[in-house]
């Protein structure tokens, strides 16, 4: 966890206590005066005490109750008395603001020393319960309330950190708790997250095979995705010993599914009702209300401090997580006219503008991550998946225009190749990268290399089972 270093204040202490000239009072208020003479403060106290309950609204002996309880470090007690010292007049209204003020700066400071030397539990307890203290003796201070959240936060507390470092947002703008307290959020959401996807592995897995189940893949990937099927009709074309197979119906009940297979392709995927797997998604929901969370705490930072960077990229992962994506895309353009080298921005908005096939915008952006890291290996993969869908696109294009002979398509296939190839490099047993790899060399008629990368898929598939 990271360390903080914290530096205490500098004030002016106040004046040590203040003696009172003997003047016509009661027997309580002449008795303590002659033990505060004496320095010896619990017996005044004792005095002083029988005074304020016979004669509550003396303004002096609440005053010097207060005194004496700072001498006995009895700060809380201290604040009670001077508190009821002000409700009953003004007479020592500036030593009582001096000593509360200068009571809570050696509180403060001592909370400083405590937090800076904390290195377990105990240390963290040390400086909360001096930060609290100095809380109740100042409570309008709210670099004591930052302080606390910090002392909270160092030692695991995130539930203990969050009001304090609240009110230290609420009431100062304070960039430090928005940078803490956003830091919580954050990590909870992430923790959650994690906890859905390990909760819901396996069908989480079984969801994304499915969804790999399509027209004009191989009959074969699709025993590699989800296995073989409960049975299977063939449907044949001729008699006896003539008779082919020219058909299969390969059926999943599990899935309420039936795969058509033509050949070596799939031609058919049907579902009778559709299938989805049991997923709790309960941890999922609680970490976009922590994304959401941090959200809020976030906005209120760049309001407040619009060129701090880390408050940006912060607030624009939160929107990704929460899946508040539209206003994850406003901020993303920002961002890429605002920090032009950050490659994870020119990467999250080259994803969107995919998902929106704005391809040659989403190329620019890829490419542009590739520049500032060679190596971003996303940004290979997502560069070359674009260039193949735009080249499918365009070719559909064609198609539907009548024109079958124009093969301008395929120069998008030629620049996805060696972006194919480097993913290659680094993932050599991917059996759909290959696949796509074979596809694109068979539409660029190159078939010598397009069976290269089939047979090196099916010796994969083979190993595996």
């Amino acid at each position: 966890m990271k360390k903080f270093i914290i530096y205490g204040m500098l004030v002016i202490s106040a004046a040590s206590l203040a003696l009172m000239g003997f003047q016509c009072s009661s027997a309580e208020m002449t008795s303590a005066k002659l033990y505060i003479n004496r320095k010896e403060f619990t017996n005044a106290e004792v005095q002083l005490m029988k005074e304020v309950a016979k004669n509550p609204k003396n303004e002096e002996a609440w005053y010097l109750l207060g005194q004496i309880r700072f001498e006995l470090k009895n700060y809380t007690g201290m604040k009670d008395a001077f508190v009821k010292a002000k409700e009953v007049g003004s007479k020592f209204k500036k030593e009582v603001e001096g000593q509360t003020l200068a009571t809570w700066a050696r509180l403060f400071n001592q909370g400083v020393e405590e937090l800076n030397k904390a290195e377990d539990s105990t240390g963290f307890n040390a400086a909360i319960e001096t930060y609290k203290l100095a809380s109740y003796v100042l409570p309008e201070s709210t670099i004591n309330h930052q302080n606390l959240g910090l002392a909270y936060y160092r030692k695991g507390d995130f539930d203990n950190a969050i009001p304090p470092l609240t009110i230290a947002l609420d009431k100062a703008n304070s960039l430090f708790a928005v940078k803490i307290l956003s830091g919580i959020y954050l990590t909870r959401a992430s923790e959650l997250k994690s906890k859905f996807t390990e909760q819901n592995r396996a069908a989480i897995d079984e969801m994304k095979n499915l969804g790999q189940i399509r027209e004009k893949i191989k009959a074969v990937d699709v025993k590699y995705f989800i296995g073989d099927p409960s049975n299977i009709d063939k449907e044949t074309k001729g008699k006896g010993k003539q008779a082919v197979v020219v058909k299969e119906n390969w059926k999943y009940n599990k899935y309420n599914l039936t795969v058509v297979i033509e050949g070596e392709l799939v031609t058919s995927v049907k579902y009778t009702t559709p299938y989805v797997a049991p997923i709790d998604s309960s941890s999922h929901k609680l970490s976009l209300v922590e994304y959401d969370k941090a959200i809020e705490v976030l906005k209120k930072g760049s309001a407040s401090y619009p060129e701090d960077a880390e408050i940006s990229e912060s607030l624009m992962n939160s929107y990704i997580g929460a899946e508040r994506n539209a206003e994850a895309r406003v901020l993303l353009d920002e961002r890429v006219r605002k920090y032009p080298d950050s490659k994870f921005d020119h990467y999250n908005l080259g994803v969107f503008l995919l998902k929106d096939n704005k391809y040659e915008e989403s190329v620019n952006e890829f490419k542009s991550v590739l520049v500032i890291d060679p190596e971003f290996s996303s940004a290979t993969y997502n560069l070359a998946a674009t260039y193949v869908n735009w080249g499918v696109a365009e070719q559909e294009r064609l198609k539907k225009e009548k024109k079958d002979e124009d093969k301008s398509y395929q120069e998008k296939f030629k620049l996805a190749i060696p972006f194919l190839e480097k993913v290659i490099e680094t993932k050599p047993n991917d059996v759909q990268i290959l696949e796509l790899l074979g596809q694109v060399y068979a539409n660029l008629g190159n078939v010598e290399k397009a069976n290269a990368a089939y047979k090196k898929a099916d010796d994969i598939r083979q190993e595996k089972n």
